[in-house]
């Protein structure tokens, strides 16, 4: 009889003890997840006290809108074509991160470890921005069929602007794009670059109309051939700009809704130029800030004012070319 109440006894205290278990379980997911939300309310409040207390840095000048990432300051002149000009050595940079492209063909996944330094400034009359990254290898021609060149691009939108206009605008917010291409300054430096470049030991016999231009087994050079041939040229012919042979600036002025549309715009004004040393690009790109091509959808860009912006680098040795590069996400350019 004693042993029956024994055994009773020990399993009333097991069932309570059970009990209070399960109470303590339920409770256990609120009051961690309160936890939870009073450190993020803390958080939020200790930052909001310390940018009363101690705010945040800001450019001279009032500006609208948030924090920008990127800060155009006012300067005398603009180095439109000079990365080195001890003008940008007083200039802060920013740092943006490249991300990858992986919404359209052909796709890149990879992501560059280095982010790209930013400067901009104004001097009323352009914008210029110095773009600054490591690559390896300077890549400057695009004739093999795997031989891909190095580039960089500006965009510039309205803002604010939804995120996708990142990908070169969107059909409400169209955007203006500066692209310097590796392969358009070695033709501006070294003259057009044609096929001898690439395959120094080429020969021919003969090119139908054009007997007379070859001489000791050579082809003749492309910027040689006489107007009435180059009708055989389609995209020479056509005014495509990648297939011009002269070519006055090495940044391409552009516009855009979106992807696959890009339009190179009538009047090409940009201006830039690049430098590969020691294992880094340093590239200037820049536009006059009134648009010469504004019924076209140029943007203007007026001091005191925020846009939307965002930046891209294509590096040959990997490859790029059109979608395959690594494109930053939207960040925000206020101008002096």
């Amino acid at each position: 009889m004693a042993e029956r109440k024994r055994r009773r006894a020990l399993l009333r205290m097991g069932a309570g003890i059970s009990k209070s278990a399960r109470v303590a379980d339920r409770l256990f997911l609120p009051v961690v997840a309160g936890a939870a939300l009073l450190t993020m309310l803390l958080t939020v409040f200790h930052r909001q006290i310390q940018e009363i207390v101690s705010p945040s840095p800001q450019p001279s000048g009032e500006q609208q809108g948030p924090r920008a990432d990127v800060v155009a300051y006012t300067v005398d002149k603009v180095p439109i074509s000079d990365p080195d000009s001890p003008v940008w050595d007083n200039i802060p940079h920013s740092r943006i991160s490249l991300a990858d492209q992986s919404i359209i063909k052909p796709l890149k996944l990879n992501v560059p470890a280095e982010p790209v330094k930013v400067k901009a400034a104004h001097d009323g009359e352009w914008i210029g921005f110095l773009l600054e990254w490591p690559d390896s290898k300077a890549d400057t021609q695009a004739i093999k069929v795997k031989e891909f060149r190095d580039a960089c691009a500006v965009m510039i939108t309205s803002y604010p602007s939804p995120p996708e206009a990142r990908f070169m605008g969107t059909a409400n917010n169209p955007a203006t794009i500066l692209h310097w291409k590796a392969d358009w300054q070695i033709d501006i430096e070294e003259g057009f670059q044609d096929l001898e470049k690439a395959f120094p030991n080429v020969s021919v016999d003969m090119y139908p109309l054009l007997k007379e231009s070859i001489r000791d087994g050579k082809p003749p050079k492309t910027v040689d051939i006489p107007e009435f041939a180059r009708v055989r040229l389609p995209g020479t012919w056509a005014g495509n700009p990648v297939s011009q042979l002269s070519k006055a600036s090495p940044v391409e002025k552009i516009v855009a809704k979106g992807p696959a549309t890009i339009t190179t715009l009538p009047t090409q004004d940009a201006a830039g130029w690049g430098r590969w040393r020691d294992g880094v690009w340093r590239v200037v790109l820049a536009k006059k800030m009134k648009a010469s091509d504004g019924q076209a959808g140029e943007m203007v860009i007026e001091r005191g004012q925020t846009y939307s912006v965002a930046f891209t680098v294509w590096f040959g040795d990997g490859g790029d070319r059109g979608s395959r590069k690594n494109p930053s996400m939207l960040h925000t350019l206020y101008v002096e």
